[in-house]
């Protein structure tokens, strides 16, 4: 195994809960009012675009595009406002112990960057130094293979780890083994499934890929 590329959503920090507060920021800055706590889990692993469209849905509004992409550019300020108050402790239990195994064993890490703050996160949380590449995505490309490629490595002999039933897709789309943390009937095609990031260790890992090959 020479490589591993993290989904970073709910695997580093509890990213639905900080993507939820901006949101509730932004609803109360553009339209006066706040978002009920009640709705937080119907925004769950969704990406920019898709949160401002139950944003709007919940408030009625029609933009045009390129308001839109105005409004996505407000939020992420408040998302890095909410990342800068992070710091070593909103680190999900096990995801610095399995960095540091990966990083012993030589292992290049790849953590993939969906809204443009990993970056800044993964600072404030102490775990930049752990990783290889960042990698900036968009809808248009899979991250893994693009994280395969800034590696310099194939698919084959790596690793994906994600939270989502696409993720998973992308990871065996490059031939790599996938990991899935979270929801097992979400994630039922992983090769190999857990309910949090703490419960994976290198070696379960490196057996998971060599029993692959």
């Amino acid at each position: 195994m020479d490589g591993a590329i993290f989904s970073f959503n709910n695997i580093f920090v509890n990213t639905n809960k900080l993507s939820f507060t901006a949101w509730q920021r932004f609803a109360m800055y553009e339209f006066g009012m706040g978002l009920p706590g009640k709705l937080a889990s119907q925004f769950d692993n969704l990406t920019p675009s898709q949160g401002l469209s139950l944003i709007l849905a919940h408030f009625n509004a029609n933009l045009a595009p390129s308001e839109k992409a105005s409004m996505i550019a407000e939020w992420q300020k408040f998302l890095n406002e909410e990342a800068d108050s992070l710091s070593e402790k909103d680190q999900l239990p096990g995801i610095k112990r399995l960095l540091l195994n990966l990083y012993d064993h030589y292992v290049k890490i790849a953590v993939l960057d969906t809204n443009g703050d990993v970056q800044n996160v993964l600072k404030q949380i102490g775990l930049d130094n752990y990783v290889d590449s960042i990698v900036k995505t968009n809808d248009k490309e899979n991250p893994y293979l693009t994280a395969v490629n800034q590696l310099n490595l194939i698919g084959a002999n790596c690793i994906g780890v994600g939270t989502t039933a696409h993720d998973i897709e992308n990871i065996h789309h490059i031939n790599a083994i996938a990991i899935g943390v979270g929801d097992a009937k979400t994630l039922a095609s992983a090769d190999y499934q857990v309910v949090q990031v703490g419960d994976l260790r290198y070696p379960m890992l490196q057996k998971i890929w060599e029993d692959k090959q």
